[in-house]
């Protein structure tokens, strides 16, 4: 894998490809009833995305799902993205549901304590399900694609994950 933090254009995610591409690794669940549901009315415009992909359940994490929010600037671009691995049901807080989550809301303003800087900054990686605020470098989930990836290997193997 090569390391770089070098700026670089992040397109939206076309819906139908990754829909077609991971078809498996979805589910729907009739207790499921979330209105950004992919198999609901989510939202989708020219300024942003916001989707819950409902995947098929996981042995040790349970009924998980793939939280999407991507905002885009005037050239379409992927602007701002929040990608979230989660437990959609039972619902509940977001200490409760968190596994895994990657972001480029940037944490470089003067007075950030340094445990929330990272190498990538603005990019970052939420990555222990037990404390949603640690923080560590996202070098390879920037798309909602690396995002269903990264996902697809621990829903596939049945591996717990845990940062």
């Amino acid at each position: 894998m090569r390391k770089t933090n070098a700026p670089s254009l992040l397109f939206p995610a076309d819906i139908p490809e990754l829909l077609e591409e991971f078809h498996d690794l979805f589910q729907t669940y009739e207790r499921f009833q979330d209105r950004e549901s992919i198999y609901a009315d989510f939202r989708m415009d020219r300024k942003r995305l916001e989707v819950v992909f409902p995947l098929k359940e996981h042995p040790i994490h349970g009924i998980t799902g793939l939280r999407a929010y991507e905002k885009y600037d005037d050239q379409g671009c992927v602007e701002k993205y929040d990608y979230q691995w989660k437990r959609i049901l039972p619902k509940g807080g977001i200490q409760a549901t968190h596994i895994s989550s990657w972001g480029n809301e940037p944490h470089d303003a003067p007075g950030t304590p340094e445990e929330y800087r990272t190498e990538t900054e603005p990019h970052h990686h939420h990555y222990d399900p037990a404390d949603r605020r640690k923080r560590r470098e996202n070098w390879t989930v920037r798309t909602l694609r690396d995002a269903l990836l990264f996902v697809k290997e621990y829903i596939d193997s049945g591996r717990e994950y845990t940062g």
